[in-house]
């Protein structure tokens, strides 16, 4: 089996593993990562500045790649680098600022804890949609989780088990921001641990991201606090969102931002507007699916696809 030529995306790594980094839902290993860029073609791959180029010039071809990583994870640094570096290839990397400025990165220490402190992921549902339905907001998570509404986001992320897709139906449209971390909170607590000690050896360092910069790397925004619905948000927080992260990264790489990659893939008008009003020359969604149907896989600069490495992982099993 041959990777698809059928149209240019970026491909989308968020998680891997190693000794000093647990194995969890999606995370895949050094050698797994290498076998990857081996399988789509290491040839057909664009560095940052040249994918850029292209795009400005309306040259890119159906086979051409980017390397794209979302949030800033140290695990990248350490897992993924450097077999970059071994095949002299270059990525974007984006960020989200928060936790640069001392704030928690709750969805990513969520996501640690869900990893390494259960036998597996539905271990973790199960207690997670125990705690909703015993809850107040039961009939809500009804009405948004039934089969219906998985079954039609499952053909847009088909990567994620019916669980995984029950599990962000309820997050994002039953429970939202607050609520959802008031009942992840409880679950930690309950286990005997903070959000504290969760948060240690997560996320890179602003030393990590001037790295990266000045070794041929793009460093983007990926919003300041990474919420999971930031289409929700009205246009002065949208704006907030993407200036606090503009003028952070602006401030470690000297440099202005210039992409960008759409977080939980929410985004509408307004968040186009403040893009542009912020210089950004390419934005990245998280899917291959146009978000208009019957769309175009790529209708403009701000909506570049992005294929997730999960998919491609079974591709690659199956060849």
């Amino acid at each position: 089996m041959e990777y698809p030529r059928e149209v240019e995306h970026g491909i989308m790594f968020h998680h891997f593993h190693n000794e000093r980094h647990p194995k969890g839902q999606g995370s895949i290993s050094q050698e797994d990562f290498a076998n990857l860029l081996d399988f789509v073609g290491i040839h057909r791959i664009l560095s940052p500045l040249e994918w850029l180029e292209k795009l400005a010039s309306n040259k890119l071809e159906k086979q051409h790649l980017c390397i794209t990583f979302d949030d800033t994870l140290l695990c990248q640094f350490e897992i993924a680098l450097p077999v970059l570096e071994v095949f002299n290839l270059k990525a974007f990397w984006f960020v989200y600022s928060s936790v640069f400025e001392g704030h928690l990165g709750k969805i990513e220490i969520y996501r640690f804890f869900r990893s390494k402190f259960f036998y597996n992921i539905d271990d973790f549902y199960g207690i997670f949609f125990r705690k909703v339905f015993d809850s107040e907001f039961s009939q809500r998570a009804e009405a948004v989780s039934g089969k219906r509404q998985i079954t039609n986001q499952m053909k847009l992320f088909p990567f994620y088990s019916i669980n995984d897709m029950k599990f962000r139906l309820i997050r994002d449209r039953a429970l939202g921001k607050q609520n959802y971390e008031t009942i992840m909170d409880e679950i930690i607590l309950e286990h005997g641990l903070t959000l504290l000690d969760l948060s240690k050896g997560l996320w890179m360092s602003n030393e990590h991201l001037s790295h990266l910069s000045q070794n041929g790397h793009v460093i983007g925004l990926h919003s300041y606090s990474h919420p999971t619905v930031l289409a929700g948000l009205s246009y002065e927080e949208q704006f907030r969102e993407y200036e606090k992260n503009y003028l952070h990264v602006k401030e470690v790489c000297r440099r202005s931002p210039i992409a960008m990659a759409h977080p939980c893939n929410s985004y509408n008008k307004d968040t186009i507007e403040i893009l542009k009003h912020f210089g950004i020359r390419c934005g990245f969604r998280t899917n291959m699916f146009p978000k208009r149907e019957g769309g175009r896989t790529n209708p403009n600069k701000f909506e570049m696809a992005r294929q997730d490495h999960a998919n491609i992982m079974r591709m690659l099993e199956r060849s």
